[in-house]
């Protein structure tokens, strides 16, 4: 019951804040579940789902309910592609960097907005030698194999809420201003490095990380 409940909840509050960037992170987490299961019956819901969905919303914007905050942002979302300022702030970004290639110039933009994009702020912020040392501390997200969660599927909340603000600093946060996003990377990254190095212990006769003996 409390599941349920959480998730109307968390329902509620996207449709009455017109958010749409967790519309995007619900939709990928539900397409990971998919491929995750691999059945045709599964694709057929999530593919009817999305579809009824777009019709619905194409509806609702023709009936009187069409200033409603979350019909109209999404109509122009998925028809007209507003991005509402997005491309504004991301171009803003990318002229930041190209005028500060190595280190970046600025966290923010004079009215304290970001470019709403991941890459375009690291960028933007700390130039090619912060995007390095971004990458080097995501490095260990290429040692994931699905068989850690298959192993213990209480790991899945982790990966799922990572994935879940992943997607929300690539299209809405802060990079900076979202602690959420940086302590499940960090408990993701320490799962996987645990898993990892359980492997190899696994695949030693001896119980030895490395080495052949």
């Amino acid at each position: 019951m409390k599941p349920i409940l959480g998730v109307l909840l968390g329902i509620f509050t996207v449709i009455t804040s017109s958010a749409r960037s967790p519309m995007l992170a619900a939709f990928i987490i539900l397409f990971l579940f998919v491929m995750y299961a691999n059945k045709l019956r599964y694709w057929i819901a999530l593919l009817s789902t999305a579809l009824l969905f777009i019709v619905g919303i194409y509806f609702l914007m023709q009936t009187s309910i069409s200033n409603f905050g979350f019909i109209k942002r999404m109509y122009d979302a998925i028809f007209e592609g507003n991005a509402y300022g997005r491309s504004y702030y991301l171009t803003r970004g990318w002229d930041v960097f190209k005028n500060n290639i190595l280190f970046g110039g600025r966290i923010l933009f004079e009215d304290a907005m970001y470019p709403h994009n991941i890459f375009v702020e690291l960028l933007m912020s700390m130039g090619i030698a912060g995007g390095i040392l971004f990458c080097l501390y995501f490095k260990d997200l290429t040692k994931f194999k699905l068989k850690y969660i298959k192993a213990n599927i209480n790991y899945l909340p982790y990966f799922l809420f990572f994935v879940q603000y992943l997607i929300l600093v690539q299209t809405s946060y802060c990079i900076f201003a979202n602690i959420e996003f940086w302590c499940f990377s960090a408990v993701i990254i320490s799962i996987i490095l645990f898993c990892n190095d359980e492997e190899i212990k696994s695949n030693d006769s001896r119980g030895y990380t490395t080495g052949n003996h």
